[in-house]
């Protein structure tokens, strides 16, 4: 599939400012949604109020909430907005307590991330359920469907348990190794976070309808072994060995030796990094909507030759490297290595131009990955007080609410008999 003519890279990749516009805008328009619907049940209990006086009945409540279809405009908000209009105002105030309590954009992403990570558990190379393990591509368009969908949508509209578990059953599908929704089901048993077989299916339904039925997702994994692969032959080649450094392991005098060849197991301790470096920005950072695949994986090399290199540096002047076995590192200039390999294809200013996109990437990326280093795991406390805050302005969920309060009801009158 031709990734530059693709949907993924045409309307899925977006500006740190156009994804905080369009989270507000979902979450302004769940905010509209929720007062449309108590202004409705307000009216209804006041005409059903005046009915009961008219026939000396009593009034009975009904059921106000209206169908929520899930919205799509995320796709084609690059095309439809192209001055980049400010969101609309959010922080507005509402007589209703809908609107007092209702989660900031902030907040919602903070659920998106949490549930985001979950994936990993559900399916995947480590899912709990041998039945769903699968590759890592599975579980990573799953993560890219569910952030995709909640740029559009609200998780006040829609739980994202089952949005979360709906674009694991989906992505199965979507990377053609699909699994039986029967596991997936108990596969959520397994978390301790059941979601039934009918549920899954109508979280599906919204999930198509809310990225627009468009299911193409990239990911930087095979770009991190293209490059391998291509750094394995050209840094043996004669422009190829200006790019690179060897430091082998130190002698005995603790001075690094420099090797002139490059094996390909020289180059393993950089694809098993920046592979680790890609799955903690696919499922808990924005990157992959901000950049295209192949500039992900390229500064995902970088940051870990430039991590290893470090690590070489601090255990050498904690440890002395006594023995004289540290490992062997390789030193990579991918700026020279990027001007010398694509010489022939592009210009020196295109070059250059793309060497400063992938600087300015490179700090993003270094950000990401510094703020899940000092948070590897979700603040649960933080994740209480919005799943506290989220129970009083969601609109799913209650009917679950009711068959606790109607098995407590049970429960006591059996208790009295």
């Amino acid at each position: 599939m031709d990734y530059e003519n693709s949907t993924h890279v045409k309307s899925w990749t977006f500006t740190p400012q156009q994804l905080e516009q369009l989270r507000a805008r979902a979450n302004q328009e769940a905010l509209l949604f929720l007062e449309k619907q108590q202004q409705q049940s307000l009216s209804l209990s006041l005409s059903l109020s005046d009915a009961a006086k008219a026939t000396g009945a009593q009034a009975q409540g009904g059921n106000t909430e209206s169908l929520v279809l899930a919205q799509s405009f995320a796709k084609d908000y690059k095309f439809t907005n192209n001055d980049a209009h400010a969101p609309m105002n959010t922080s507005m105030e509402m007589e209703e307590p809908a609107s007092s309590t209702i989660l900031t954009p902030e907040e919602e992403l903070t659920l998106i991330k949490f549930y985001s990570s979950k994936l990993l558990t559900l399916i995947g190379p480590s899912a709990t359920h041998p039945k769903l393990k699968r590759d890592i591509k599975v579980a990573s368009t799953a993560s890219l469907l569910l952030k995709r969908f909640y740029l559009s949508n609200s998780i006040t509209l829609f739980d994202p348990k089952t949005i979360m578990v709906a674009s694991a059953f989906l992505a199965s599908k979507v990377e053609d190794a699909t699994c039986d929704v029967r596991y997936v089901e108990d596969g959520t048993r397994a978390m301790q976070a059941h979601v039934k077989i009918k549920e899954i299916i109508e979280a599906e339904i919204a999930l198509v309808k809310g990225v627009d039925f468009d299911l193409c997702c990239f990911h930087p994994y095979k770009v991190v072994l293209a490059y391998t692969e291509d750094l394995r032959s050209f840094l043996k080649s004669k422009d190829g060995k200006h790019c690179v450094t060897v430091l082998s392991a130190c002698n005995d005098n603790n001075v690094n030796v420099q090797r002139e060849l490059v094996s390909g197991e020289d180059l393993r301790p950089i694809y098993d990094k920046a592979r680790d470096i890609v799955q903690q920005l696919v499922f808990g950072s924005d990157v992959m909507l901000l950049a295209s695949p192949g500039k992900i994986g390229l500064v995902a090399m970088m940051l870990a030759n430039k991590i290893l290199l470090q690590s070489q540096d601090e255990n050498f002047k904690k440890d002395g490297d006594q023995d004289g076995g540290g490992s062997t590192v390789v030193k990579i200039n991918f700026r020279e290595y990027l001007r010398c390999r694509f010489a022939e294809e592009r210009k020196e200013h295109e070059i250059e131009a793309l060497w400063q996109e992938i600087g300015d990437l490179s700090q993003v990326v270094q950000n990401a990955v510094d703020q899940l280093l000092l948070q590897p795991e979700p603040d649960m406390v933080a994740l209480k007080g919005v799943h506290k805050k989220l129970k009083k302005c969601r609109i799913w969920g209650n009917d679950d609410k009711k068959k606790k309060k109607k098995k407590r009801k049970h429960g006591e009158v059996d208790g009295d008999k």
